[in-house]
Order: C-alpha cells, then sequence, then structure tokens
C-alpha cells in the first residue's frame, strides 16, 4: 500500500501542533498527570492525525473523513496493535473536544481501531539468563553500558520508557522507585548480578560526567542551545533499540531475547517460576493493572513445568533394568 502524500509532512517532537491538540496534551500532562513519555508518545501519535487534517481539509462535521483517515493511516502504520494505539489518542482528543465545547459533537465513535491479535510473549528460558550475561562483553565504557542495561531490563521488569527515565543516583541494591503507567509509581528490585553489572558501568562512567541520565549515549555529546538550555545525553527508546540490534548481531544468544520489552516477559516468568507462581508479587513489581494480564506467563511457567516433568520422566525410564531383570533379581540369581 503506497504511503499518503500527507506522511511527508507529520510534524516533528519539537514542532508547533495546533492550539487545541496542544490544550489536550497540556491537559493529559496536568490535569491527569500523565507520565512526560505518556504524553510524548500522545504528541507523535497526534501528529499524524494533524497532517492529514492540514492535507484533507478535514471539517469536523464531515465524519466520512475520519474513516479515510484510518484507511490511510493503514499504509503509515501498517502494525494493527500499533495503529490502535495512534487512533486511541485521535479518540482520546475527540471525546476531549466535545467535552470542552471545541467540537459540537462527540466525534471519537467514528474511530473504529482495528481488532489484533496479542502475540505470545518470548522470554529467555531462565537457565539462559546468567549464560547470556556472562556472553555480553565487558572491555569498554560502551560495553559495560549494554551488559549493565540488559542485566537491568532483566531484573527489574521495567517497560523501555520507564527504563530509560531512571537516574544515576535513584538506583538502590535494596530496591527503587520508577515512574510507570498511568502516573503510577512502583519499587523495583536487582538480582545480585544485575546490581553488579550496573555498579560496574557507574564506576567506570565515573561520577563527574555531568549527567543525571542512568543510560547516556555515547554518539551524542551534550551540547548548549542558544537560550542556554542543553540537550541531555540520556539515552532514548530508539537508543535502546539501536542498542538491542547491535547486540543481536555480535551476540549470538541475544537473537533469543527478541527485542528489548522481552526482557520484562523474561524477568515475570522468571520470578513466576522462582516463587512457585505467586502471581500477586509478579503483578506489583511489573506494574500490571490485572491479574488477567499475567494469565499468559503463568501459561508459560506451567508449559514448562510440564516439560520438565517430561523428561524427569523420560530419565526415570533411561534407569529401569532391563526386561527380565526384575525376574532374575526376584529369583536371587545376581
Amino acid at each position: 500500500m503506497t504511503a499518503p502524500a500527507w506522511a511527508a509532512s507529520i510534524p516533528g517532537p519539537g514542532d508547533p501542533l495546533p492550539a487545541q491538540i496542544e490544550a489536550f496534551l497540556e491537559y493529559l500532562e496536568v490535569q491527569l498527570n500523565r507520565p512526560v513519555t505518556t504524553v510524548r508518545t500522545y504528541r507523535g501519535d497526534l501528529a499524524k492525525f494533524v497532517a492529514f487534517c492540514r492535507t484533507a481539509g478535514l471539517d469536523e462535521d464531515d465524519r466520512g473523513l475520519l474513516g479515510r483517515y484510518q484507511i490511510e493511516l493503514a499504509a503509515v502504520v501498517p502494525n494493527p496493535r500499533s495503529r490502535a494505539r495512534v487512533l486511541s489518542a485521535v479518540r482520546g482528543f475527540l471525546r476531549w473536544a466535545y467535552r470542552e465545547e471545541v467540537y459540537p459533537g462527540d466525534y471519537s465513535s467514528h474511530i473504529t481501531p482495528p481488532r489484533f491479535v496479542v502475540g505470545d510473549p518470548h522470554p529467555l528460558r531462565s537457565t539462559a539468563v546468567s549464560q547470556l550475561l556472562n556472553a555480553l562483553p565487558r572491555g569498554t565504557l560502551h560495553e559495560l553500558r549494554d551488559r549493565a542495561l540488559v542485566a537491568f531490563l532483566m531484573s527489574t521488569g521495567c517497560r523501555v520508557s520507564e527504563a530509560i527515565s531512571v537516574n544515576r543516583d535513584e538506583v538502590r541494591p535494596e530496591g527503587f522507585r520508577v515512574l510507570g503507567k498511568g502516573g503510577k509509581r512502583r519499587t523495583v528490585y536487582l538480582t545480585g548480578e544485575a546490581w553488579g553489572a550496573v555498579r560496574e558501568y557507574l564506576e567506570a562512567r565515573g561520577a563527574d560526567d555531568g549527567e543525571p541520565a542512568l543510560w547516556v549515549n555515547f554518539w551524542r555529546p551534550a551540547t548548549a542551545t542558544a537560550r542556554g538550555l542543553v540537550h541531555s545525553r540520556r539515552l532514548g527508546a530508539d537508543g535502546v533499540r539501536a542498542v538491542w540490534r547491535d547486540l543481536q548481531r555480535r551476540i549470538p544468544l541475544m537473537a533469543d531475547l527478541r527485542s528489548p520489552h522481552a526482557a520484562r516477559h523474561t524477568a515475570a516468568t522468571t520470578l513466576l517460576e522462582a516463587t512457585g507462581g505467586d502471581v500477586r508479587l509478579v503483578q506489583e513489581v511489573l506494574g500490571h493493572a490485572t491479574l488477567e494480564t499475567l494469565r499468559v506467563y503463568t501459561e508459560i511457567t506451567d508449559a514448562r513445568k510440564r516439560a520438565a516433568y517430561q523428561r524427569l520422566g523420560d530419565y526415570l525410564r533411561s534407569l529401569a533394568p532391563e526386561p527380565g531383570v526384575w525376574a532374575a533379581l526376584a529369583a536371587g540369581n545376581t
């Protein structure tokens, strides 16, 4: 499917958006106390809608154009799950615009997000977690950061957006707080191995590099703007994904950890296995709103248990005496 013309004119992160869009984003940040990362995502999603409206000359009374936008968006955002998120942002804006009397009607009902099948998580096998960390190189500061980042994500179960917002002075071996979805904070923890990797990375960085972020990039120096502001060297979500792709090219075991989010899945399944299936604890650590969200993880751990018992049965059968031996033993002919 060919991308529509408006796809080339989507406003960037620093470009201004229409006043009503800016007011909605301010509402999310100030009144609903949404995290900065969430507001940034909404801005990017709504920027696509703004580009379409500017090209199509969208009138709020022209409901048909909302259907056209959903069709054309499929060429810009082909993944149905990502497209559903983009359309959810538009629907939220339209609901707000009606309540605030920006538009005369509530047109959010004319937005229909696509259906999609939630894919199974792809966690790393618990037995391979330490094996992977030992395989990651640690010769340079760059490599120490990458190794610590992988260990951090697999230990804490943090989302990428949560991990990149952590500052270096916030990390504690006894646990520390992160800001999750919906502006909710929770406590996460590092295993001894993960804490060792993070500490080694921070010691190599030194305490006087002037960057508060825990995770920094090494390809963009801190720069000052004309207004005296300094662009941070904080590693972004795209940077984390770039780190992952680089490690997957160089480290065979990283191929089993398909994405940074797969590290969160790994934390869930290994914690379930280690705690004997304590879903309440895993829910608190991962920050899931409902226990139902963890159902897929419990299914994975149950399948692993069944496979383990199958191997146990095979092993016990391999130890059984050959046919006829029992009779010989009973007769005393050993």
